[in-house]
């Protein structure tokens, strides 16, 4: 019996607990993966990382580098994992993919996170956190994004001891479970539920994780192996140990019925060696923990400090080229700058002249534009002159209309004068004197004619203005219309037309009538404006 606890406590010494509780650190996002034949799935990957490279398809092939780093990281190989996480990088960069970037520094925040590497890992986290926040719309892909975040920094902070912290973002998960209509908050409980279990509230955890067993089992039941061990811890802290151990049983048993979380069973059986050891099972202890110090072994010498001085190397090399790059970057800018200031003074040089020349055609059309507004004034200038002059022409022609007129009236009443002298002397001679009667009349007419074909000539506007305003008028009214614009009286055309007063009174009504006059309108003025 003596032996056989020699030998525990060796196993004990040999296999502590913080080198197993290092192998189960890992957050959620990568303990829940289920690698069955990971070989194959690597080059399954790789192949098409190679194809979508090819094809240009650079969103497809940083899903593929993410799915290759995850299987290298489940599988404890990480200076693998940590090269195809900053290549998936560079190419989300590249194309300033916001989403996958979010996602990467995720993963490489849980990376440093196992090599308890605490404030890089802090470091990637919010930068996640940065990036999805910066997504352009608000929509379910940001805040999934930042739901994982969180998730991942709350599961982070509870294995630092930070359970205040931790609680703290697994309420921001919640808000962002709001956001998405997520109603189902079995990983949130079921993480609140192992903060309890470390601070003895096992009661609270209990109710926390005991309610979403059968969701678990339907929906991913590879979670049961997280769940069943919380469990565990929870019935072994409160003394419960025929419970404890049945928690820790079907832990072992979904690892290996589901093929997954591997990573946990060294610590499972290190858990049952702890509770044989306590209820006095010694033999079930050695066992056990016989067996956690192999398994921890085959999968923590993987992870052993080797791998960490090789992720630190890796991380010094990245930061090294990072720098040689950022040289380069430099030197290119400045050869880029010098080639700026050239072009720069070429352009001033180009715009001067481009703007010299625009001044210079501005004065031009500027010259032209007046030139030719000038020599427009000057044609309306002499145009109104031309009118001026016309219309004076025309004023002189019908004052000298008017005067022939008014000798005429004078000469018919003189003629009228001679005819009734003649008429009273030669009773006699009534023959002779008819024909000069008749030779007067017939010169009469003559001049009338001709006095007519003078007014038309003088004024072919004015008949023209009155043909097509008031169609309907007569050449007698057209004879009227030219008397009166020469402002003759009624008398005066009685005696121009050989019609008594009287009947001109009544051409003149007749007139106003046909012209569509009011009472109230100048007859002179009508035609006068014509």
């Amino acid at each position: 019996m003596k032996s056989a606890i020699l030998i525990f406590l060796f196993l004990l010494l040999v296999n502590p607990y913080n080198s197993i509780s290092q192998i189960n650190r890992q957050p959620l996002e990568i303990q829940n993966l289920k690698i069955i034949n990971p070989d194959s799935l690597l080059s399954e990957h790789k192949e098409d990382k190679l194809k979508y490279l090819s094809e240009g398809d650079t969103l497809s092939a940083i899903n593929s580098l993410i799915e290759i780093s995850t299987i290298h990281s489940t599988t404890g190989n990480y200076p693998q994992s940590y090269d195809g996480y900053w290549e998936a990088l560079i190419y989300s960069k590249s194309i300033s993919d916001s989403t996958y970037m979010a996602k990467i520094y995720r993963k490489l925040g849980t990376l440093y996170s196992i090599f308890r590497r605490e404030e890089k890992a802090v470091h990637y986290y919010e930068l996640s956190l940065k990036v999805a926040r910066s997504f352009i719309k608000e929509s379910k892909k940001r805040y999934k994004s930042i739901n994982d975040t969180y998730y991942i920094m709350a599961s982070h902070h509870r294995e630092q001891g930070n359970y205040g912290l931790s609680e703290k973002y697994l309420d921001s998960c919640r808000i962002m479970y709001n956001k998405l209509s997520k109603t189902n908050y079995a990983f949130l409980d079921a993480e609140q539920g192992y903060i309890y279990s470390h601070l003895a509230k096992y009661d609270e955890a209990l109710d926390l994780l005991l309610p979403h067993e059968a969701y678990f089992k339907s929906s991913y039941p590879e979670y049961l192996v997280m769940l069943y061990s919380f469990l565990g811890d929870v019935y072994f802290g409160k003394g419960d140990y025929s419970n404890g151990e049945t928690y820790y049983l079907k832990a072992l048993e979904s690892s290996k019925k589901h093929q997954s979380h591997s990573n946990y069973v060294p610590n499972l059986y290190q858990k049952l060696g702890d509770l044989y050891f306590i209820t006095d099972q010694k033999d079930l202890a050695y066992k056990n923990l016989q067996l956690s110090k192999n398994l921890s072994e085959q999968l923590f010498g993987l992870r052993s400090i080797n791998n960490t001085d090789i992720l630190e190397i890796k991380d010094a090399f990245r930061i090294e080229n990072e720098k040689q790059n950022k040289l380069i970057e430099n030197a290119k800018l400045n050869r880029l700058e010098q080639q700026q200031k050239t072009l720069f003074f070429r352009n001033i040089a180009l715009t001067v002249s481009i703007v010299s020349l625009i001044l210079i055609s501005g004065i031009i059309v500027w010259y032209l534009h007046k030139r030719r507004k000038s020599e427009k004034q000057d044609f309306l200038n002499r145009q109104k002159l031309n009118k001026e002059k016309n219309t004076e022409i025309l004023a002189s022609k019908n004052r000298e209309l008017t005067s022939s007129a008014l000798q005429l009236i004078q000469k018919d009443g003189l003629i009228l004068e001679i005819k009734d002298t003649l008429t009273a002397l030669n009773k006699g001679n009534e023959r002779e004197i008819k024909q000069i009667l008749t030779k007067i009349k017939i010169n009469k007419n003559q001049d009338w004619k001709e006095f007519n074909a003078r007014f038309t000539s003088v004024n072919k506007a004015f008949y023209k203005a009155l043909s097509e305003k008031f169609p309907e008028l007569t050449r007698r009214d057209h004879r009227l219309c030219a008397l009166i614009k020469l402002n003759f009286s009624s008398k005066e055309i009685s005696s121009l037309l050989g019609i008594s007063s009287e009947s001109v009174n009544t051409s003149r009504y007749r007139l106003r009538k046909k012209m569509g006059l009011k009472k109230e309108d100048n007859l002179f003025e009508a035609i006068a404006r014509l």
